[in-house]
């Protein structure tokens, strides 16, 4: 199978990463639960891998990293856990229904009120438009930095002086540009940060993490065991075991400190890599005048539309001679409203370390076919 699927998971895994989740699971233990030498050496690792995701993103001591399941879960948390009822919150169309589904639950409910910026021809959403949407109710700003439909990146760096400049706190969905973009998190004043470990950055499915300034109090929208405090009904506030109830992933969350550490020495080579490929493929797409191209720019992301088929069918097709993409909404339903393609969906096309110049010959072969 030729697996084009990679914004859904990255199928390639670095060997570093795999070894040090196998050692774990065969000596596995409950981090922050005992006192036993094997829970403090599991609680060690987990905590270096808290400072060493803080010094890839450049993020100061004033921040802390709470883990999560998955990216969803930060989101979910951040925006739950920060919004007050009755404020008003700037975000994009471009966004994932892990940020659109809390929105419209605070809206249904909480008396909040949301702007959804429309991108300009270009596919940006400009700092101006940002700037303009504030209200004095303003409290939150929430951009997707890469698109999971289009893969269009934004400039988190100029938003970033608009939201500090009027003291409004930005919350970043990373889950498509980690790996993929350098993010500043301390120079572009980013005060919250949500990811997860299974894309770009090559870590393990169930991994995820919310950073966050550490003078952000949260609302808590899960209780149970912390491993202190055990004493209080009341769920602790303290960063982060206040906010990672249960037993968290231990095995890869420790993995995924090696996945930062490999994707990050690699990072040049990486992104040539999916930059070149995706090169190739979008500029064979540009002879098939059947086929809409909605990624007109270098980028791991890559959506189409074939005239005369749903996105299912292509993907079907494409299926039937062992080419994995993914077709539908992609979760992100404005932005498909906004291109007109919300009956269909879109057949997206995304590149991993694992693919090559004839996994792209193939795929293009079987698309000029249709």
């Amino acid at each position: 199978m030729i697996y084009f699927d990679n914004s859904a998971t990255s199928r390639f895994k670095p060997k570093c990463v795999i070894d040090e989740y196998n050692r774990f699971v065969l000596a596995s233990c409950n981090s922050g639960r005992s006192g036993h030498k094997d829970c403090i050496r599991t609680a060690t690792k987990v905590l270096l891998t808290r400072e060493n995701i803080k010094k890839h993103l450049n993020a100061s001591d004033d921040y802390e990293v709470i883990f999560t399941n998955n990216c969803t879960e930060a989101l979910n948390m951040a925006i739950l856990g920060y919004v007050q009822s009755n404020t008003h919150i700037i975000t994009t169309i471009y966004e994932h229904n892990s940020v659109l589904r809390p929105l419209n639950f605070l809206e249904n409910n909480f008396g909040v009120k949301v702007t959804y910026l429309m991108p300009d021809l270009t596919g940006k959403i400009s700092p101006t438009q940002v700037e303009q949407a504030i209200t004095d109710k303003t409290s939150l700003v929430i951009v997707n930095q890469t698109s999971n439909v289009t893969g269009i990146t934004q400039d988190i760096g100029e938003i970033g002086k608009i939201t500090k400049k009027h003291n409004i706190k930005l919350l970043i969905d990373t889950a498509q540009s980690l790996g993929h973009e350098q993010i500043d998190v301390t120079g572009f004043d980013i005060d919250m940060l949500a990811s997860c470990g299974h894309k770009g950055i090559h870590g393990m499915q169930g991994t995820g993490f919310l950073l966050v300034k550490k003078d952000i109090v949260l609302k808590h929208i899960k209780f149970g065991g912390t491993g202190t405090d055990s004493d209080l009904l009341e769920q602790p506030n303290h960063y982060p075991e206040g906010y990672e109830c249960g037993t968290i992933n231990t095995g890869g969350i420790i993995a995924l400190s090696k996945a930062f550490d490999w994707t990050y020495s690699n990072f040049m080579q990486l992104n040539r890599h999916y930059k070149y490929l995706s090169g190739e493929i979008i500029y064979g797409l540009k002879s098939m005048p059947k086929v809409t191209c909605y990624s007109d720019f270098p980028s791991a992301v890559i959506s189409i539309q074939v005239d005369g088929l749903s996105s299912s069918e292509v993907a079907e097709i494409l299926n039937n001679h062992n080419i994995a993409v993914r077709s539908g909404l992609h979760c992100a339903p404005k932005i498909h409203q906004y291109l007109g393609t919300i009956d269909d969906g879109l057949c997206r096309i995304s590149i991993g370390y694992n693919n090559t110049l004839s996994d792209c010959r193939n795929l293009l072969s079987v698309l000029s076919k249709l």
